[in-house]
């Protein structure tokens, strides 16, 4: 169309870009550090659930051991106890006081575990820790003991 003005569109020169590449640099820095904050948390949380089946198992082990009538069987009970609690293939050991097993007295279980944490590959962890529980339940003041 003859007279119309015709708008040339001009682009500029393309200007080096100071960032070019900056994302690649953050996401280098950025992710071990989440992957370390996540592997913490995998870590805390093995520990708290090691913690509470640790618990678990001196509690079931002295309530078995304090059903029994005399205290090596109620010794034998609470290892029985050990063997089927479920520990997550923590290797526990189980020390059981008998001392007070009698009508009206009560039965000790100290269960220890091992929990693993070298898998995870933090080096700020120790490779594994040590969890303790202690728990003890009354033998019946009715139930007669050998």
């Amino acid at each position: 169309m003859p007279g119309e003005l015709v708008k040339r569109t001009r682009r500029a020169a393309p200007r080096p870009d100071r960032e070019h590449g900056s994302m690649s640099v953050e996401m280098v820095v950025l992710v071990p550090v989440l992957l370390m904050v996540v592997l913490i948390a995998v870590a805390g949380g093995r520990y708290v659930s090691a913690e509470g089946m640790t618990r678990a198992a001196a509690r079931d082990a002295a309530r078995a051991a304090s059903l029994e009538r005399s205290a090596p069987s109620a010794a034998a009970a609470a290892s029985a106890a050990l063997a089927r609690a479920q520990t997550a293939s923590a290797d526990c050991t189980a020390t059981t006081s008998t001392a007070d097993f009698r009508a009206g007295g009560s039965v000790t279980v100290r269960v220890s575990c091992q929990v693993e944490l070298a898998d995870l590959g933090l080096v700020l962890l120790p490779g594994t820790t040590t969890i303790t529980a202690e728990a003890s339940s009354p033998v019946d003041t009715m139930r007669g003991t050998a």
